[in-house]
């Protein structure tokens, strides 16, 4: 009975002092390393964690049977047997530290564990602590949760704390992939983890692994272990993905979609592109790729250099940039769907202006007729923003806003026709998922970085049949630029493929996209105080396109789009306008539902004039029996020579007849009679479309062409002499 009491008394005593002294479980669960995990598992980067340890959590899953038993047998080999506390270990102790006038430890597993959680001072009192907390946790914690929280916070030398950290740094291994004598040497260290660790005391490491080994049961396996040869090393943390690292805050492991071997080609490709750039001013670059079937990001690289002082942490995936020319493809393809244009359909292109805007072509000069997929593909301005003009509600302004872009966040009235070309600002995560979009036939849909985490909702930007045939014309472009530099596109799969070159080359960009990938690739310099060079003529297509090519030949995608069967072949007729008989049929792609139209607004005054100057029209009758001419008959005369705002030399020695301009006027009313007023001179009378010739002396000169229904267009012109 006595003992009975006695058992109850130290049952209600421990209670007491578990309730005085609650253990605090957090301190067994501390801060993680952030792991970065690529598609297959391989580790990308490590963070430190919050207090600054690589601390890396093992799951218990994980942890082998080598290793529980090299663990039990080497610090606890009772372990499974007692409750925290081994009562034959501490008497075996004390006799031993009687005997012989030296320490033998006593400590258990969970003694062990408990010391971890306070690194006190070694005291009787800390010792009795330890004793306290080692029976709370194992009245917390199964037998195989101490093992898994053990190897979690068991120290391994300076800041690298937990087993599955000193399996990484000191081997670069897996746990699950050490050898035996491996598994011994680490668990070693936790002894003495700063005289242990390899770095201090290399020429140790076969007299911990041995110690550890032999007091194992002597087998086999235990016999190789001992004679293989170790040789750990501190391995430098892995470092790839920062940027898209920067926006993961959580601890512990983080799966992405990023594919490692990729990635690390890229960063090495972006690096050594962006050298090579250096003579032009371009000291940065950035580059993603997209797999448009699942929307996963496979591969990442927000700046070519991290550590470069030059803007290196800044992130050019997302980051505002000028799209140039990259939004082109969406007005075409808006377009298409209208019936506005067909691949095949010709177009002008000249001269325009838009409430005093007037976009210039990059190479400065017009070009004339063209059908709509040359326009495209050379990129031409004029003729993309008199397209998005007269799609109204259907323009670019409200793809753009129907796909949510963030960086699309004012008005209509706000960015004007400008947003053609690249005036609205965008990132290069943006674009790519636009063009991810006409991959998958017309649905955008936002990309991930994380696995088993869904894309975004699909939103309907294009049908089918106009995201086909901008990808159609777009594969066509890298034959157009690269024809004479074969070497850029030898072996080269099939891709679309557009590029961007912003005002003042501030902007470089290339995308291209296969059914299965969407690259995109952007270089200038982050610090846009910093000018590109543009003396040598800097163009997304020369500095961003041959990165977006070798990226392509890496991924070696041999996928096609399929034709949609609302597609069909048809005989159109290719006139700009057609006035009486069709002059010239072609066979073209037609999209099936679709009625084919050409606004009245694409057949400008610029546009009439230059066809009656051709003689494609032969007079203004012709017109008047279009159903244009009601809304033609409202526009101003045209003034198609002198050019507005040109400047004109003349020779001095040649006579003042020899000097004489042309003057050529077009007027939209059914009356051709128009009146010339050039500066304070009298008004001179003449025909629409009747050329005059007349002498201007040195100066600028104020002209000014007026029609019967008191519509006038005036210019300005400048003369010199020399």
């Amino acid at each position: 009975m006595r003992l009975l009491y006695l058992f109850l008394a130290g049952m209600v005593f421990g209670v007491a002092l578990h309730l005085l002294y609650p253990l605090d479980r957090d301190k067994l669960h501390k801060p993680r390393s952030t792991i970065i995990y690529d598609k297959e598992g391989k580790i990308a980067r490590i963070h430190l964690s919050s207090d600054g340890f690589v601390r890396m959590e093992l799951n218990a899953s994980d942890i082998s049977d080598d290793i529980k038993q090299v663990l039990v047998y080497y610090e606890d080999r009772y372990f499974y047997y007692h409750f925290g506390i081994n009562p034959l270990s501490i008497a075996r102790a004390l006799w031993f530290n009687l005997q012989n006038k030296r320490t033998l430890g006593a400590s258990t597993l969970s003694m062990q564990l408990a010391r971890m959680m306070n690194d006190n001072p070694r005291t009787l009192t800390s010792k009795l602590t330890e004793a306290l907390r080692a029976l709370q946790i194992e009245w917390h914690y199964s037998k195989e949760e101490i093992v898994t929280l053990y190897l979690n916070n068991a120290p391994f030398g300076g800041n690298v704390e937990g087993f599955y950290s000193a399996s990484r740094l000191y081997f670069g291994l897996e746990p699950r992939n050490l050898s035996m004598a491996q598994i011994a040497y680490l668990l070693s260290i936790p002894k003495n983890p700063n005289a242990n660790r390899p770095q201090n005391n290399p020429h140790r490491v076969e007299y911990l692994k041995k110690r550890v080994l032999k007091r194992l049961p002597q087998t086999p396996q235990i016999a190789r272990a001992l004679h293989e040869s170790l040789y750990p090393s501190r391995q430098p943390l892995p470092d790839a993905l920062p940027h898209l690292s920067a926006m993961i805050k959580s601890g512990g492991g983080v799966h992405t979609t990023i594919d490692l071997r990729l990635q690390k080609s890229l960063e090495e490709y972006l690096k050594s592109s962006t050298q090579e750039l250096a003579h032009f001013n371009i000291h940065n670059g950035a580059a993603i790729v997209l797999n448009n079937k699942t929307m996963e990001i496979v591969a990442y690289v927000g700046s070519n250099d991290f550590k470069s002082p030059k803007g290196g942490q800044v992130d050019g995936i997302v980051a505002p940039i000028s799209a140039g020319s990259t939004l082109k493809p969406f007005i075409y393809a808006l377009a298409l769907e209208e019936g506005i244009i067909t691949p095949l359909k010709n177009l002008y292109d000249i001269s325009i202006s838009l409430w005093g805007y007037a976009p210039q072509n990059y190479s400065k000069r017009f070009t004339g007729v063209m059908s709509a997929s040359e326009a495209l593909q050379y990129s031409i301005n004029t003729v993309a923003v008199e397209l998005d003009k007269v799609l109204g509600e259907r323009s670019l302004y409200h793809l753009l806003k129907k796909a949510h872009l963030r960086s699309i966040d004012k008005s209509k009235h706000h960015y004007g026709s400008s947003i053609v070309l690249g005036g609205s600002g965008i990132t290069l995560l943006e674009l790519a998922q636009l063009y991810a979009a006409l991959a998958n036939g017309g649905v955008y849909r936002e990309a991930t970085y994380l696995r088993h985490v869904h894309a975004s909702k699909p939103i309907v930007l294009l049908t089918p049949s106009s995201s086909y045939l901008i990808s159609q014309i777009l594969s066509d472009v890298p034959r157009l630029h690269f024809g004479a530099s074969w070497e850029y596109i030898e072996g080269l799969n099939r891709i679309a493929f557009k590029t961007g070159t912003s005002a003042h080359a501030k902007d470089l960009l290339t995308v291209g996209y296969t059914p299965n990938y969407t690259v995109a690739v952007w270089y200038g310099n982050f610090d846009r105080t910093l000018k590109v060079d543009t003396a040598q003529k800097p163009t997304g297509i020369r500095i961003a396109s041959p990165m977006v090519i070798k990226i392509f030949k890496l991924l070696n995608d041999t996928s096609w789009f399929s034709q949609p069967s609302t597609i069909q072949k048809q005989k159109i007729c290719q006139d700009v306008i057609a006035l009486g008989e069709c002059k010239s049929f072609i066979e073209d792609s037609i999209i099936e539902g679709v009625k084919l139209q050409t606004p009245c607004a694409l057949l400008r005054p610029e546009v009439l004039a230059k066809m009656m100057e051709s003689g494609t029209i032969g007079s203004m009758e012709e017109l008047q029996r279009h159903s244009c001419y009601e809304e033609w008959s409202t526009y101003k005369p045209l003034i198609a020579s002198p050019i507005p705002n040109a400047h004109y030399i003349h020779h001095k020695a040649l006579p003042d007849e020899l000097k004489k301009m042309k003057f050529e006027c077009y007027s939209f009313d059914t009356n051709t009679t128009i009146y010339w007023l050039i500066d304070n001179r009298p008004p001179l009378q003449a025909t629409s479309k009747t050329p005059l010739f007349e002498y201007l002396n040195e100066g600028r000169h104020t002209i000014r062409c007026l029609d019967q229904r008191s519509k006038m267009q005036t210019i300005e012109v400048l003369i010199e002499e020399m």
